[in-house]
């Protein structure tokens, strides 16, 4: 992922006279040695210091995140206590099970090759697509696992308005991730939103 993914989102938001952040994390859009030199926790500090330098000059501070983008804006909600939490396809759980051999796996490789992957006439997005989604990552998947059972540990703390978004047609993150943070979270305002027709990246596909 990358900011780019919260380019449409951002830019009508902002257009509605708000301040917005859309950070970048560690190693993301950047090329995949750097991705690989990165850790979860250069991801969440990322996050935190996005969340200060808005709390610096505004009033009030919203966290929106999307997959594991939402994973680590729940794990921010439940320190920070924001005003207003949206957690888009949140990815605390995943379709793909061998999630839970990426600690093991990436002891013997850093990246796997992918097949068939989608060529797109968009040089910035051709770029990304030869540096990151042509493999896969065992060592960034084991870090993400990580951020995904923290979240699930850090769920019950949070207590901020919120609005879960799930999609239906979401082929990496199952629906029981969003039933599962409606239902744990401790939130006395709280909606479940599921887009019927969409795919995982929802801030692109609505």
């Amino acid at each position: 992922g990358s900011p780019h993914d919260f380019e449409y989102m951002a830019k009508e938001v902002n257009r509605a006279g708000f301040t917005v952040s859309v950070p970048r994390l560690p190693g993301h859009g950047t090329c995949g040695e750097d991705f690989l030199t990165t850790t979860a926790r250069d991801w969440l500090r990322r996050a935190f210091d996005a969340y200060y330098d808005l709390k610096a000059i505004c009033d009030r501070v919203y966290v929106v995140g999307l997959s594991m983008g939402g994973v680590i804006a729940l794990i921010l909600a439940s320190q920070m206590n924001p005003l207003k939490l949206v957690t888009l396809a949140a990815a605390t759980h995943v379709f793909d099970k061998r999630i839970v051999l990426t600690p093991i796996l990436k002891l013997f490789t850093k990246k796997m090759p992918r097949e068939n992957i989608e060529k797109y006439e968009d040089p910035d997005i051709e770029y990304l697509r030869k540096e990151y989604w042509s493999y896969n990552w065992p060592k960034q998947a084991a870090e993400l696992y990580k951020l995904m059972k923290l979240a699930r540990k850090s769920v019950s703390k949070i207590t901020s308005d919120t609005l879960v978004v799930a999609a239906r047609n979401d082929n990496m993150v199952p629906m029981k991730a969003a039933e599962f943070i409606y239902n744990n979270i401790r939130s006395e305002k709280r909606k479940l939103l599921v887009f019927e027709k969409s795919g995982h990246v929802l801030s692109n596909d609505v």
